[in-house]
């Protein structure tokens, strides 16, 4: 049995024996760009389908679109270069063999936010590419007092509509922690897995099928976090605890769940993680949310994670901790607590307390590890022993620990000070480090030359060649601290 076409069967029901030529396109060559923020939510079908509907209404009778270009599963807060077909739809349209004349848009927010717009439209026009939009009724006139008032509103109402939504999410998402303890995504803590939950709680996704996901302890990862907890509390070391879970060949939490951790390596255990996990209280069987956070928006962030921008962490005063137990707990409250007071500075023997003002700001030149308070000789210090205290042993090729005595530090600051900033606040000892903290500065020491770097470590945009160049300290330690040329 022979099958109709489209234009067939309509033709059949018009009491036509033929369909109508469909009329020759000409005039204008359009390129069309569409784009949707989530594939998870929203099919991509039908969103590239009816922004290309009203795109191609737009341009009926004017010309027709000869090129596509469709983003997926990026927010509309990113710049048009870190947009994938965005990014590629500039480069063609600054290309020597560029296809078409104007580029079509079916619907302004989809497209742009803030300020973005005119920085789009003002280049593509430099390059005599105009852009035609549903809102303007065609291509649009920067020039225009019309369109400028025009855009102006589209601006303001796509900014408007992506804060109001923002804050939705975000407070729904903290009553649903706090309130109902959901897991609400992302990747399991070591030591949990994903179980079914039961109904959704939602009515209406309820009768769709879905299901809610819960923590359950991992049979096998699950002991391993009990067995951290305990020792922790005894008093071991983070980096002895590393050790030997590497010695025993535990698997490492970015090894167990690889397709989670593609921005890890996944080979061994280091203090670092160990120390997180003991940080965790997702592990007293309260849910947690809102522990880190993106920063700005485009690339930075972590291999295939969802967020725009580089990954930090809040403080704990943001966190969202549920009221009740969400998930069965691995380990008490009362072990959790009193790990935690681990880190808490003790008195030594004497019964003095140790106190060192320039902790976590001292890094070693030679292996960039963090160098560690000592004190010796009735005087605070820093020293280094290269990865001794790490998860790993240490070689027989590492360096000789370095060391270096708080006093000799804290003469060298004004020097170092007016040779990063050109002017130094007055005054000694701790103020003076709260002026290396407030410009999240860190001193890196390699047994001879002291220096100032950023703390923070930012994506950089500049060529090598023109970054600014560190202001270094030699110290000359068998006479008075001297300042070095650079």
């Amino acid at each position: 049995m022979a099958t109709l076409t489209n234009a067939e069967l309509v033709a059949a029901l018009t009491g036509r024996r033929r369909p109508v030529a469909p009329r020759e396109k000409s005039g204008l060559r359009f390129a069309f760009y569409g784009r949707m923020s989530t594939s998870e939510f929203q099919d991509v079908q039908t969103s590239r389908a009816w922004q290309r509907a009203v795109s191609d209404e737009l341009i009926d009778g004017v010309g027709s679109v000869v090129a596509e270009f469709f983003d997926v599963g990026v927010s509309r807060r990113w710049s048009w270069q870190y947009r994938p077909e965005a990014a590629a739809l500039l480069a063609a349209a600054a290309g020597p063999d560029r296809d078409f004349d104007a580029v079509v848009i079916g619907e302004y927010e989809r497209a742009f936010h803030g300020d973005q717009f005119r920085e789009v439209v003002a280049g593509l026009n430099a390059l005599g590419v105009e852009v035609w939009l549903p809102e303007a009724g065609g291509p649009v006139e920067l020039g225009s007092p019309v369109h400028e008032a025009l855009m102006v509103l589209l601006g303001a109402q796509a900014q408007r509509e992506v804060a109001r939504a923002r804050q939705r999410v975000l407070a729904a998402m903290r009553a649903q922690t706090r309130l109902q303890g959901r897991f609400l995504g992302g990747r399991p803590p070591y030591g949990y897995r994903l179980v079914d939950g039961g109904r959704h709680p939602n009515p209406v996704h309820g009768r769709w099928g879905r299901r809610v996901q819960v923590l359950a302890p991992d049979p096998v990862m699950a002991p391993w976090v009990r067995w951290i907890f305990a020792e922790r509390a005894r008093g071991r070391t983070v980096a002895s605890l590393a050790r030997e879970l590497n010695e025993r060949g535990v698997v490492c939490p970015a090894g167990a769940d690889p397709e989670r951790n593609a921005h890890r390596s996944g080979e061994r255990w280091i203090a670092r993680t160990v120390a997180m996990i003991l940080e965790n209280p997702r592990y007293t069987g309260r849910q947690v949310w809102n522990r880190s956070s993106t920063t700005g928006h485009g690339p930075g962030g972590r291999v295939g994670g969802r967020g725009s921008g580089a990954l930090r962490y809040n403080p704990v005063s943001e966190w969202e901790v549920s009221e009740r137990i969400a998930h069965e707990p691995l380990v008490d409250d009362e072990t959790f607590v009193a790990v935690q007071g681990l880190r808490v500075a003790t008195p030594a023997k004497d019964g003095e307390v140790r106190r060192y003002l320039l902790a976590r700001l001292v890094v070693c030149g030679l292996c960039g590890r963090r160098m560690d308070g000592h004190w010796v000789h009735g005087r605070a210090g820093y020293r280094c022993r290269h990865g001794f205290s790490s998860a790993k042993r240490r070689s027989e090729s590492a360096p000789r620990n370095l060391y270096i005595r708080e006093d000799h530090l804290l003469e060298a600051l004004p020097h170092l000070l007016v040779r990063t900033a050109g002017t130094v606040e007055k005054g000694v000892g701790k103020e003076l480090v709260d002026q290396v903290r407030e410009q999240r500065l860190q001193i890196h020491y390699d047994g001879e030359r002291l220096e100032f770097r950023p703390a923070t470590l930012t994506l950089e945009t500049a060529e090598p060649a023109r970054r600014p160049v560190q202001p270094v300290l030699a110290l000359d330690w068998c006479a008075d601290v001297k300042v070095a040329e650079i």
